[in-house]
């Protein structure tokens, strides 16, 4: 909602939950048509946050969870407790009201792909509204209950130079979820993007979570015949 070709004014929900509402919604038309399948989820920077919450739902239901670049905290320069004050104050006066908008050179190191980003009519190129992150503020906080109850397989990949979302929420993650498999991989000097990272970076990502997805689909199998 409120992103690419959905419905809605761009960059606006009434509520975070609207994202984890529709993530099921996927999931049960998924199953019905692959009932036999393992269910796995996979979210990158905001879509982290959404997995997140999302598995958290269903925590038996998934087979595994991949997170590239999640957002699990708020940046420390972000979230100052008067930037968070004011925040809440504007949401009142002024939700629409612009607080910058994400510098593209953040994304990746690959110029291909941080072109690509910036000629993409899909992506909303305006500033981040007030009300939207209020909305993630509120994830944020969600996500902080939901983490020591995850007991799910993990994988987490995450670039050591992300400035958009912070690598300490990576690491957070690691250390509060009740997962027996988790595996967070770091990528040195890589930045938010990892997917459309330098084609070093980019490629090992596809290897690292085809491999896992594999090793979590053959065991998910032999699970179901035992």
């Amino acid at each position: 909602v409120g992103h690419g070709q959905s419905e809605g004014d761009r960059m606006v929900v009434s509520d975070f939950h609207v994202f984890i509402r529709d993530s099921l919604q996927h999931i049960d038309l998924m199953k019905k048509e692959h009932p036999e399948l393992p269910v796995l989820i996979l979210g990158h920077s905001m879509g982290g946050a959404i997995s997140i919450l999302t598995a958290s739902e269903r925590p038996s239901e998934f087979s595994g969870m991949l997170l590239i670049s999640p957002l699990v905290v708020a940046s420390p320069e972000v979230a100052t407790p008067i930037k968070v004050f004011a925040a809440k104050v504007l949401n009142f006066v002024l939700p629409n009201l612009s607080l910058g908008s994400i510098d593209p050179n953040a994304i990746s190191r690959n110029k291909k792909e941080m072109e690509s980003y910036t000629s993409d009519p899909l992506v909303y190129h305006g500033g981040m509204k007030v009300s939207f992150v209020i909305q993630l503020m509120n994830a944020i906080a969600r996500i902080e209950r939901a983490l020591p109850k995850l007991t799910l397989p993990i994988l987490v990949l995450h670039g050591s130079s992300d400035k958009l979302c912070d690598i300490r929420g990576s690491y957070l993650l690691m250390d509060t979820v009740q997962s027996q498999d988790k595996t967070l991989k770091v990528y040195e000097e890589a930045y938010h993007a990892l997917h459309k990272e330098l084609p070093e970076v980019s490629t090992s990502v596809f290897t690292e979570i085809l491999t896992w997805i594999g090793q979590k689909v053959s065991a998910a199998g032999e699970t179901s015949h035992t």
